[in-house]
């Protein structure tokens, strides 16, 4: 199959799923190939496999369009980000269509809007929005000079010229706002302010959101006036400020949006000796890979992450907080689970604690929770309502 018919199939598959049915995004991503933001040389599948358009051009077309992530970048010596040692980490990557799909038809777009995309990558998304509503309506901004060359040169190859930047995404672009929609393929996990700032009033976020890394949802988040009351209506009118408030939707991957600071130290214990030994018969690991429970640990329980840890005895799995003061290391012990804690917090005490709690509310899957942004700043997920259960958003993990 040539690329314009691979393009067709796969596009009439997303139609025909009923992820894709906007007229004009139909248009948009008929007209803007995906094989023109994808390298040659240098990308990986989602499983990890290189590609090279040379060496074996139709398995690299079948994977450029097949309906799954691509790596494009991991990070090395010339991103100071590293974060395991000895462990590739990708900081861009093309999304599946699917996942672009959603994230369009959730912006609702419409022809005089002005968007501004963070995180340019391989410059597809920025075509497809440039295509949808005219180049000068389109603002992009990366964070890594050579995507950003890379991705301007396959704009101008598809025939397109938005506006392109190298700056941080995480404070937006203030010089060209305000805009009705900000998109992003790079996931948050607390919504930068700078964004709010620069969106109109009713205008839309919309990105990946998650507090679990490279796992999330996908979140619309609208914007409402200023001067309007607090969601929980408590206190007085918010003045200037402005209140936003969002659902999530569904499932999905990311790759985080690179943020300011330094980087964190890795999921791990350190070799230090626990505080606490316990023996379970019950998997505590299951919980903690299916998305649903996950998820909501992620929201109850602040400022913990989790890596998956592989052993003679089979696989495992490492938590710690932000610095790694406080950890949790699990891994199989015979018939049984063993589990050792450490450190000031009892990270897997309040993991218990919000597993009860969850399965409680009936055991709650993502769509049902939601974002509030108040005037203040102060950030929130709900459940069910924007007035109901809520449990305060901290600083980015």
């Amino acid at each position: 199959m040539t690329a314009r018919e691979r393009n067709s199939a796969l596009i009439e598959a997303i139609i025909a799923d009923g992820t894709l049915t906007d007229a004009a995004l139909v248009e948009a991503f008929r007209s803007v190939p995906r094989h023109l933001f994808i390298p040659e040389t240098g990308a990986l599948t989602a499983n990890g496999s290189s590609l090279n358009a040379a060496g074996n051009p139709d398995r690299w077309l079948a994977a450029v369009y097949t309906d799954n992530a691509i790596v494009t970048r991991v990070e090395g010596p010339e991103v100071p980000r590293q974060r395991q040692p000895g462990r590739s980490v990708s900081t861009s990557c093309s999304s599946a269509p699917t996942v672009l799909a959603r994230m369009l038809e959730l912006a609702d777009l419409a022809n005089g809007q002005r968007v501004l995309e963070v995180g340019t990558g391989t410059g597809w998304n920025t075509a497809l929005l440039a295509h949808r509503l005219g180049d000068a309506a389109v603002t992009s901004v990366e964070i890594d000079e050579p995507l950003l060359y890379a991705a301007r040169g396959s704009l101008r190859e598809a025939g397109l010229s938005p506006a392109t930047h190298l700056t941080d995404g995480h404070s937006g672009y203030p010089e060209a706002a305000p805009f009705d929609r900000i998109i992003s393929a790079c996931g948050v996990r607390r919504v930068p302010g700078a964004w709010l700032d620069q969106l109109t009033a009713g205008g839309l976020v919309v990105c990946p959101w998650g507090m679990l890394e490279s796992a999330g949802v996908l979140m619309r988040l609208e914007l409402g006036p200023a001067g309007t009351e607090s969601v929980s209506g408590a206190g007085p009118k918010a003045g200037p400020g402005r209140t936003a408030l969002g659902r999530f939707h569904g499932g999905v991957g990311f790759v985080p949006l690179r943020t300011p600071g330094s980087a964190l130290p890795p999921v791990r214990d350190a070799g230090q000796q626990p505080d606490e030994y316990r023996l379970t018969q019950v998997d505590p690991v299951a919980p903690m890979l299916t998305f649903a429970s996950a998820f909501a640990v992620s929201v109850m329980v602040p400022d913990w992450r989790m890596r998956r840890r592989w052993i003679g005895t089979g696989s495992g799995m490492w938590l710690c907080d932000r610095r790694g003061d406080s950890w949790v290391r699990i891994y199989p012990y015979g018939t049984s689970w063993m589990i050792e804690q450490g450190g000031p917090r009892s990270i897997w005490d309040e993991v218990e604690a919000a597993l009860v709690e969850w399965s409680s509310l009936g055991e709650p899957d993502p769509d049902r929770f939601g974002l509030v942004v108040e005037s203040d700043g102060a950030q929130r997920v709900w459940l069910d309502s924007p007035d109901g259960r809520s449990w305060p958003v901290g600083s980015p993990v």
